[in-house]
């Protein structure tokens, strides 16, 4: 019976021992050595300085290149088709080339799903972009389609979203032999 007793209290202090020696230490580190900036007033004053800039870029911007805006908004008359703003155009080219369904849920639904995959698709772990060949390819295809389509609903369509060459062939857009 001691033995058992003895035996147990000596696999106790094995295991507490273990335990001791799997903790972390309980000492300070000395962090004097390692570069860091701290974020409050450096970055906050940088990030500032950053946001000062842009946001004059921008009203400078918007001085100097004025909007293609249309007249006041009539609620009789409606223009037909509507012309999406800038950030929709590319979804509006693609209902104008496709069938809805395609292009209003196939299209989007397929690059979802392929943003998804990517880092499943390419996975190499380095972060450089010279090693990352699959990801890069792929962003740039997708910049490219989404560019080219944003840029086609600006400067290709006209007056209620009809094909035009008139700003590179120099000639005004007509509808049905009239201006529009």
């Amino acid at each position: 019976m001691a033995t058992e007793a003895r035996d147990r209290i000596a696999a106790r202090d094995r295991v507490e021992a273990r335990r001791r020696q799997a903790e972390a230490p309980s000492t300070v580190r000395d962090d004097s050595d390692d570069e860091m900036i701290v974020s409050f007033p450096e970055f906050i004053f940088k990030e500032f300085i950053a946001a000062v800039a842009m946001t004059v870029f921008l009203v400078l911007v918007s001085i100097f290149l004025q909007a293609p805006l249309l007249g006041q908004a009539n609620p009789g008359v409606t223009p037909n088709p509507s012309k999406a703003p800038w950030y929709f155009l590319g979804l509006q080219e693609l209902l104008s080339r496709f069938p809805p369904l395609m292009a209003g849920v196939a299209f989007p639904t397929f690059v979802i799903v392929l943003m998804i995959l990517v880092p499943f698709l390419d996975r190499n772990p380095s972060r450089r972009p010279s090693e990352r060949k699959v990801a890069i390819i792929l962003f740039g295809l997708y910049m490219v389609i989404v560019v080219a389509l944003v840029i086609i609903g600006t400067f290709f369509r006209g007056h209620e979203f009809i094909w035009n060459w008139g700003w590179v062939l120099g000639s005004p857009q007509t509808c049905g032999g009239a201006a529009c």
